[in-house]
């Protein structure tokens, strides 16, 4: 079983869903979660929106990034239901960064047994122009990556062979 599990938290659906599995999978030891959120620096730029010199300080700022960290950590848990095996505490930690990198850095100097993190954080176009985090993290991980999403409810009827727009 996992003694120790890190789970990326970026607020998303599929984050939420991985800490939820996170949380089953420590329950038979009382393992350890990290729950971790990573701030990009310059997150606006990503998104193709120009910023002004005091706008890109504002968002690098390490304060900033530690207070919406925690704010998005804390929503995280507020998902989850009562598990009654599990026990444990959370350890939260708010980096700055690449997303990839921190996670796996972070993984590293804690030894945990598993990442547990959700497949798509991110659009689709961004995921497949860029690579996802979670891709990255599974090719470059010295330790288990668990990769979770929540199953998409409107395909759910089609048969596997039939093409999926991603609108």
């Amino acid at each position: 079983m996992f003694k120790s599990l890190l789970v990326p938290i970026d607020g998303s659906e599929d984050s939420h869903i991985a800490l939820n599995v996170a949380c089953q999978l420590a329950a038979p030891v009382q393992g350890k979660l990290y729950l971790l959120n990573v701030r990009d620096p310059y997150p606006q730029l990503h998104k193709g929106e120009l910023l002004s010199v005091e706008a890109a300080i504002k968002a690098a700022s390490v304060d900033t990034a530690d207070r919406e960290g925690h704010a998005i950590i804390d929503a995280a848990l507020d998902t989850l239901p009562s598990f009654p095996g599990y026990n444990g505490e959370f350890d939260t930690l708010v980096k700055q960064g690449s997303p990839a990198r921190m996670i796996v850095s972070e993984a590293e100097r804690l030894g945990v047994d598993a990442i547990v993190m959700g497949s798509r954080g991110m659009g689709q176009f961004k995921g497949l122009m860029i690579g996802s985090v979670s891709h990255k993290v599974t090719h470059v991980a010295n330790c288990r990556v668990i990769c979770v999403h929540e199953t998409p409810h409107r395909h759910a009827t089609q048969a596997p062979h039939e093409f999926v727009d991603f609108d």
